[in-house]
C-alpha cells in the first residue's frame, strides 16, 4: 500500500485523493508555507508520508483484529480517511485562490 502512495504521488495519479489523502494534507499545508516550483509536485515529506501510511494503518488494523475490536477500529479509520479526503479538498481550494490559479 504504501508503495502504491508513493507512486502515486510521484507520478501525480487522480486515484491518490482516495488512496492517500493524508500525504495530500502533507503536501498541500507545505504548499501553503512557501510556493513550489511546480504546482502539486510531491516532495521528500509527502512521500515519506505516503510510503509509511499504507502499512501503519494495515499494522492497526492487525492489532484491532488480534483484539477483537476491528469493527469499531475499521470505523474510525474509515471516519478519519473520509474527512482527510475532505480537508485535502478544502486545503487546495484554499491553496489554488491563493495562488490565483483556476
Amino acid at each position: 500500500m504504501g508503495l502504491i502512495c508513493s507512486v502515486g504521488l510521484f507520478l501525480q495519479g487522480l486515484f491518490i485523493w482516495v488512496v492517500c489523502p493524508q500525504a495530500l494534507i502533507v503536501m498541500f499545508l507545505r504548499q501553503m508555507q512557501h510556493g513550489y516550483d511546480s504546482l502539486g509536485a510531491a516532495g521528500i515529506p509527502d512521500l515519506l508520508m505516503g510510503l509509511f501510511y499504507g502499512p501503519a494503518i494495515g499494522r492497526i488494523l492487525g492489532h484491532a483484529i488480534r483484539k477483537g475490536n476491528f469493527r469499531s477500529v475499521l470505523g474510525w479509520v474509515v471516519i478519519g480517511h473520509l474527512v482527510a479526503i475532505g480537508l485535502a479538498v478544502l486545503l487546495v481550494v484554499i491553496r489554488n485562490r491563493t495562488w490565483g490559479v483556476r
